[in-house]
């Protein structure tokens, strides 16, 4: 498949496919959809699909994939949609993927992620969706979260998130719906959530 650089689209979800996926995909760089969820794919995220940089859909959720996220995703600046969720991934957050300004959803939900958000989050101010839910990630929540205002759902339950919340979340006026359930948050509940009216 890694010859055929005319492709715009290649869809292959929800078969039974198994196996890695080959690095040679890099070399679609016509590609705008990658759509391999729903299969039962292994191994790593190859680097080489940071050459994808037209693509505007990358979906590799449902699968077994596993080891950490390549920050060469982070060149895929055209990005709109991306869907890791409920694979093996580990590892830390790429800072990197703060260079994707132009997504709009961000699923990575039970995976087996740790460390720290990145505050370079806060860069995806397109962001509708930021789903982080079902990790194992740690330290605090960053104010920079506060600077997504078109956010519409924040999930960041289901992890071992800690220290305060940040206020800067109520500046987030576009939020339908907030989890942040299954943490170990403490102090005070911010008073700035009373600005969160659309909740």
């Amino acid at each position: 498949f890694g010859r055929l650089t005319g492709l715009s689209a290649l869809y292959l979800e929800h078969n039974q496919l198994t196996g890695t996926i080959p690095a040679e995909l890099g070399n679609l760089t016509a590609l705008t959809n990658l759509i391999l969820r729903g299969n039962q794919l292994t191994g790593v995220v190859p680097a080489a699909l940071g050459q994808l940089v037209k693509l505007s859909e990358l979906s590799l959720n449902h699968n077994q994939l596993l080891g950490t996220l390549p920050p060469e995703l982070g060149l895929l600046t055209r990005l709109e949609v991306i869907f890791l969720d409920n694979n093996q991934f580990s590892g830390a957050l790429p800072a990197e993927f703060g260079r994707l300004t132009g997504l709009s959803a961000l699923y990575l939900e039970h995976n087996q992620l740790t460390g720290t958000i990145p505050a370079e989050l806060g860069n995806l101010t397109a962001l509708t969706n930021l789903i982080l839910r079902g990790n194992q990630l740690t330290g605090v929540v960053p104010a920079a979260l506060g600077q997504l205002v078109k956010l519409s759902e924040l999930s960041l339950n289901h992890n071992q998130l800690l220290g305060t919340l940040p206020p800067e979340l109520g500046l987030l006026t576009r939020l339908e719906v907030i989890f942040l359930d299954n943490n170990q948050f403490s102090g005070a509940l911010p008073a700035e959530f009373g600005r969160l009216t659309g909740l």
